[in-house]
């Protein structure tokens, strides 16, 4: 049994509680959030322990990893803390919002010899590996143009979002998402090419990312935080190829349809998932914890995606192409 500590009990930390339910060999013994009533909704349901400090939590509970569901700006603090106690950690994505905090992040892991994972939880969705899959087997062809799309209303919630300094804004903390699943079909990146609204809007944000792949593939990435209020979360995906071509439509019945120049289109129907992808991904990290494997998405394939994340939003704010080698300085 995997005893976890679950730092934050917001959104994600409620999205990671309704997961555990889902695994076996699995238990949440304390919750930690400074709002008491947060954590005790979570915390009822598992009989766990309530801290309103990490550090508390740290010293007394008994669990052998935790689980981080808070800003982004406060990740690096949290996974360092966890490391010197020498407990496991999830992380949830972004990794941190500069090189050098991810970095510090991955070294203290290394060092305490703990796992560390980071929620790029795109690679566990099954409409996602579906189209990886049919990538990798080659009967796309040679792929040439892939375009993403993630948006939705500003995320109210919590009002952290909409301090840059602390989420990165719709391309750090929403198309790192879609940037995460690329760099895995894609590989390394040559240059990226980016237009935002840069927050000048109050909650209302858009973005815009030419990615530019080492192997000639080019990715159109739109990220938008512009949607009104009450409007469905869209997600798409389509990749082109040589040969035939991949579509992936939240919206439609049929989520992920193949064309090819000889075959008609063929879908996938929609079906319940006996786990969600949340619970796919947790379930991979407790996986790893057992028997010591490197995650999916590891601290470094997380630092990785960062990279590019931080070069679009650098292209952005300089309003020109740039380079992955200037953040990698």
């Amino acid at each position: 049994m995997i005893k976890i500590g679950l730092v934050g009990a917001g959104t994600m930390g409620n999205t990671h509680h309704r997961a555990y339910r889902q695994l076996t060999d699995v238990t949440i013994e304390a919750v930690c959030d400074v709002v008491t009533e947060k954590a005790q909704k979570i915390a009822g349901g598992w009989n766990a322990d309530i801290y309103s400090s990490l550090e508390d939590l740290l010293k007394n509970a008994n669990i052998d990893a935790v689980d981080i569901c808070l800003p982004t700006d406060l990740h690096r603090e949290a996974v360092e803390l966890a490391a010197a106690y020498g407990k496991h950690v999830f992380c949830e994505k972004p990794i941190a919002l500069t090189v050098d905090d991810a970095t510090a992040m991955i070294e203290a892991c290394k060092k305490a010899d703990v796992t560390l994972m980071v929620g790029h939880v795109v690679r566990f969705f099954p409409e996602y590996r579906s189209a990886r899959e049919l990538l990798q087997s080659e009967r796309l062809g040679k792929p040439g143009v892939v375009r993403t799309i993630r948006s939705g209303a500003f995320p109210k919630w919590s009002t952290w979002f909409g301090d840059y300094a602390r989420s990165g804004g719709p391309i750090i903390d929403l198309a790192i998402h879609d940037i995460d699943y690329l760099r895995w079909c894609f590989g390394p990146v040559r240059r990226v090419f980016s237009r935002t609204l840069g927050g000048k809007h109050e909650k209302f944000d858009h973005s815009l990312t030419l990615i530019r792949f080492e192997s000639g593939v080019m990715a159109h990435v739109e990220a938008s935080w512009a949607y009104p209020q009450g409007a469905p979360f869209q997600t798409s995906l389509e990749i082109a190829g040589t040969k035939g071509m991949v579509q992936y439509d939240r919206d439609k019945s049929n989520s992920v349809v193949q064309f090819s120049a000889t075959t008609a289109a063929a879908g996938v129907p929609d079906s319940p998932l006996a786990k969600s992808p949340y619970a796919l991904e947790l379930e991979h990290f407790v996986h790893c914890v057992k028997n010591k494997e490197v995650p999916l998405t590891s601290g470094e394939e997380a630092l990785e995606s960062l990279k590019i994340g931080l070069a679009a939003l650098h292209s952005a704010q300089s309003n020109k192409p740039v380079d992955l080698e200037v953040v990698n300085r």
